[in-house]
This record gives C-alpha cells, structure tokens and sequence, in this order.
C-alpha cells in the first residue's frame, strides 16, 4: 500500500490537550498505528466560542489557542515520524467540545486513544466526561491510558504484561475477545481471559429445598462457556498463550479491577441495543475505565459482518 493509499485509511485516533495523560496517550497511539500499518490521526479540540464550536468546525487557524495547539500537533508529528519512520501522521485543529468532537471522529477511526488522569476514590470521580463519553458512545474500540509510571517516551512499546479481558456470560462478547487477542499478539504477551461469575448458571438452579451449592459443577460449566467463547480467538492466534480463568466472586467487577494491577491491558466489551446490556455496560465498563491499575479497552460490540470485515481490512493494511 502507498502512501497516498494509505492516507486514506480510517487511522489511530488520539485527543490531545496537552496534559501528561494525553502525551502519554500520543506515545501509545503512535505504537498502535504503527503496528497496524494505519495512519496516526493527531486532534486537539479548542473550545472557541460562537459559530465554529457550535458547528464543531475546524478552529479559526488565526484565534492564538488553535494556532498554538497546531503548532503543537506539528511538533509531535515530527517525534512520531522520527521513532516509526514511514508512519502517516494526520493533524487536525476542532472547534467544539473534547467529547462530541472525539465521539463524531470514532465513526472514521479504526482505534481511539485517549489519556485521562486520577485513580479510583474522588479523583476517579474526576476523569471528565472525555473519556466517559467516549467510553459510552465511540464508534471504534477505544484505549484509555493512565500514565501512572510517567510518561513514556514515543517509540517505547507497552509494557511486558498480559493482556486481560473479561468475558460477562453476555452471548456477543466476540469483537473484545478478539481484539485482546490481537493487542496479545502485537505486544508478544499472552493474554487471561477472565470469567468472573456471582450466581451458579441458571443450569444448575434447583426447585425445591436449598441444596448445597454445585460449586465445582458450576466452574466446570464457566470453564466450558469460556472454551466455547474463545475457541473463535484462538483458532485465529494459535501463537498467543490464551489462560481461561472462572473465578467465583461476590463482586464481578471488582474482581477484574483487582486482576488488573499485574495486567498491561484490560479489555472489556459494550454492550448496546437494549437498556439491559447498557446497564451491564455501566456497570462493568464504566467503572473499570474509572477504576482499573491498567489502561482499560472499551471495545463496541459488531456484527459478525461487520467483526469480518474489519479483520479483512487490517489484515490488507498490515506491513
């Protein structure tokens, strides 16, 4: 693929504003385009009054803060093409809320990354709508990073450590088994595959008088739904060291929180379609992006159509 070819290809998206979290975010991002052979989309959204941010037009490149973020975005594209030579790095100035700006350019993005700052408790009351709108709304699979051993610098890859993604019971968990076994395979680690499970399947519910709990029965039937819901995965990335985890616990979602402080990666799906599942997505996807050690995947739910055709088309970009 040239590069006039591959200057139009859906890219990385990254939100940049500035922050650490979100040179960290850069840093990453870049890694990702890299490795999928895609162009690296570099946004920052100023917020100008009046016209431009109602319309969530690009910014008046004359108003001293869009020229100032342009300048910006042109000096991390020059470190971008230095550590990954080769790489297409596409710049762009929005006015309009970081948020919608973000969620509107997902429809034409093949990944997004964003940073965002604070760790459980108050401060992870404080992550900004940025990255729960886009955790709740972005077309593509979204990364959100937490620099929380400094800043890395571009060219660094991820850290050496697994690849976790928790599997819900929910039938269509597809796209975000796959992606975790794809981010394990770019990043050469392999990747646990947890199923956190409160109540016994509905299998092994009795009418009458309580029994005592099949626990064993009902680990055996968690470590079949999870051979099932990865076999898929597996078959696709027969290199990748795949570990299937049921764990009983109390609390499912904290259970992948806790799993998340030895893991590079925690991937978790949303769900959408029915009030149900964005129920289930808050309460798993929301507060793992707030809470999770790692940085967190919130990966959209596709069509089995749409899953294949986007494997075909990073399948065609790949280098």
């Amino acid at each position: 693929m040239n590069a006039a070819d591959l200057a139009q290809q859906p890219g990385v998206l990254v939100g940049i504003d500035g922050s650490e979290a979100s040179l960290a975010a850069f840093a990453h991002g870049a890694w990702e385009a890299d490795q999928r052979g895609l162009p690296l989309d570099l946004v920052h959204c100023h917020e100008a009054p009046g016209v431009f941010s109602a319309l969530g037009l690009r910014a008046d490149p004359d108003d001293g803060p869009a020229a100032a973020a342009a300048e910006r975005l042109a000096d991390l594209s020059e470190q971008a093409v230095a550590a990954y030579p080769g790489l297409v790095v596409r710049t762009t100035v929005v006015a309009g809320h970081p948020g919608g700006s973000l969620v509107r350019a997902s429809r034409e993005s093949a990944l997004v990354v964003v940073g965002t700052r604070g760790l459980g408790g108050f401060a992870g009351l404080l992550l900004g709508s940025v990255s729960s709108q886009l955790a709740a709304h972005s077309a593509a699979p979204l990364i959100v990073i937490r620099p929380v051993d400094g800043v890395p610098q571009v060219g660094t890859p991820p850290p050496d450590r697994h690849v976790l993604v928790g599997v819900d019971g929910v039938p269509d968990s597809e796209a975000a088994i796959e992606f975790a076994f794809a981010e394990a395979q770019a990043r050469r680690v392999p990747v646990v595959v947890l199923y956190a499970w409160w109540m016994l399947p509905v299998a092994h519910l009795q009418s009458g008088p309580p029994a005592e709990p099949d626990l064993r029965g009902a680990e055996e039937e968690a470590r079949r739904m999870l051979a099932e819901a990865t076999a898929g995965a597996r078959a696709s990335y027969p290199d990748v060291d795949a570990r299937l985890v049921p764990a009983h616990a109390l609390n499912p979602v904290q259970a992948l929180i806790e799993a998340s402080e030895d893991a590079g990666l925690l991937v978790v799906s949303r769900h959408g379609g029915n009030v149900l599942t964005r129920r289930l997505f808050s309460s798993v996807g929301d507060q793992a992006v707030r809470h999770a050690a790692c940085p967190v995947a919130v990966v959209p739910e596709l069509s089995t159509r749409d899953t294949r055709e986007l494997e075909t088309a990073r399948a065609g970009s790949a280098r």
